[in-house]
């Protein structure tokens, strides 16, 4: 409506600059201003006019559909109390709480009340962990939604099993696609993946190979060796750790080849020698040499707690504890993993290298570090330990922190050991426990959230 712009544009700059062009303006607005020499009030006068106008003056729509019914859900909806813990966890937004809720109630055929799915859409659409547990307890209803909210479109689930998803579909569609046919149809999967290779962008790659990397087999290692000549840094890393994960693979041995003439052994001494290059490259190439070797190369050298605390001379000792550290979590070493937590217990691979150990190995290792680190270290490193927590892992450090007088790094820790032991733990007495006000802040908060977090289990039994 040019007359309304007319009037935006004229109160945007002033009366003062423009002056209303009143023979552009329909009848009802001349009538209305007769009379008015104000410029201002004329504007004002004809603002008015307009806006009603704008709100009422519209033609009746014609050939109007209801929209369609959302198809019915015969699922029960969440008991009472699990509802009014829903309201509370949306309106404290604890998106990690509200994502362990959603987890449960997809494992118990109950679904969420209507209504509060628009709260739950919106908090999905900005986390994305969100999604997936979230359509499952919404079911027809948020299919519905989303079909109507393009924000929300997550929640209706396209058809994914045709071949043109892989295609034309967006990056989460295809990603769902490829690990779905790698588990259903792993030929066809690895042909539709070796058809696009060469056309997707660099992250894509690299975010297809971490897919691939849950459905690994040995007839992969051929793809992934021509991977190692990809123009990308992150697809070549990628490559490489998968490939570390496949035993006995050509390019192991050819590293090992490599690597065989650069070490020996004297006495208690591994002498290293770094491979030709320019400054800073043999570093970089030792490095690459000792992760993509099989470790079992080392085991002429002696055993494995022996080697890692051997002196050695010829390059950074710390090169080489790393890219050890590098090969054992790609060939998911155990016994490496121990000999290397062994020798340096506070060093910064010991929290990924305890996610190679077994559960019962990891709460034994975990008491032992208790003993040797201080508990500042150990605070530290409760930050940094792989999830998922196995039940004898949370079960060791809610031991551990139940023991701890206040300081400020044990608390931090206590709000990650709260959030993240499993609910096999949460029978502990630290989360059927009710502490008094003259408790510490960080101990009420743990046992508040453990004790919340039980609740939730129960309530959804």
């Amino acid at each position: 409506m040019k007359a309304w712009e007319d009037v935006v544009g004229t109160a945007l700059l002033g009366t003062r600059r423009r002056t209303l062009d009143l023979a552009a303006q329909p009848a009802a607005v001349h009538e209305l201003t007769a009379g008015r020499a104000d410029p201002a009030e004329q504007l004002l006068a004809a603002a008015a006019v307009l806006t009603v106008y704008r709100r009422a003056g519209r033609r009746p729509l014609h050939d109007v559909r209801p929209l369609p019914v959302a198809p019915p859900d015969e699922r029960p909806f969440v008991p009472p109390l699990a509802r009014e813990r829903l309201a509370r966890l949306l309106a404290a937004s604890h998106p990690d709480l509200l994502l362990e809720w959603l987890g449960i109630v997809a494992t118990t055929g109950y679904r969420v009340p209507p209504e509060t799915l628009p709260l739950l859409a919106e908090a999905a659409r900005t986390k994305a962990a969100l999604r997936g547990p979230l359509v499952s307890v919404a079911g027809p209803v948020g299919a519905w939604l989303g079909q109507r909210n393009p924000d929300w479109g997550f929640l209706s689930a396209p058809p994914e099993e045709t071949g043109d998803v892989w295609q034309y579909g967006s990056l989460a569609q295809r990603r769902r696609w490829l690990a779905a046919k790698l588990a259903d149809d792993p030929g066809a999967a690895r042909e539709a993946l070796e058809g696009s290779w060469k056309s997707e962008p660099a992250d894509v790659r690299a975010d297809f190979l971490g897919v691939l990397a849950a459905h690994l087999r040995p007839e992969d290692e051929t793809f992934l060796e021509a991977a190692l000549t990809d123009r990308a840094a992150g697809v070549r890393e990628r490559a490489a750790e998968l490939l570390g994960r496949l035993p006995g693979t050509r390019h192991g041995h050819r590293m090992a080849d490599r690597l065989r003439p650069l070490v020996r052994r004297r006495n208690r001494v591994l002498e290293v020698s770094l491979p030709p290059g320019e400054r800073g490259e043999g570093t970089v190439r030792l490095r690459t040499l000792v992760a993509a070797a099989p470790l079992s190369f080392w085991s002429e050298f002696g055993p494995p707690a022996e080697v890692v605390r051997m002196t050695v001379e010829g390059c950074p000792p710390g090169v080489l504890r790393d890219s050890w550290a590098a090969a054992a979590l790609r060939q998911h070493d155990e016994t490496w993993a121990q000999a290397l937590i062994g020798a340096d217990p506070g060093g910064r691979t010991t929290p990924p290298l305890l996610g190679v150990l077994p559960p019962a190995s990891q709460a034994a290792t975990i008491g032992h570090l208790v003993g040797r680190l201080p508990t500042e270290s150990f605070a530290r490193l409760v930050h940094e330990l792989p999830r998922p927590w196995t039940k004898e892992l949370g079960t060791a450090l809610l031991d551990w922190i139940a023991r701890q007088d206040d300081h400020r790094l044990v608390s931090h820790a206590a709000v990650v050991i709260a959030r993240a032991v499993p609910h096999g733990c949460l029978r502990h007495p630290l989360a059927t426990t009710r502490l008094t006000m003259d408790a510490g802040p960080w101990r009420r908060a743990l046992t508040e959230t453990l004790n919340f977090r039980r609740e939730m289990y129960e309530e959804l039994a």
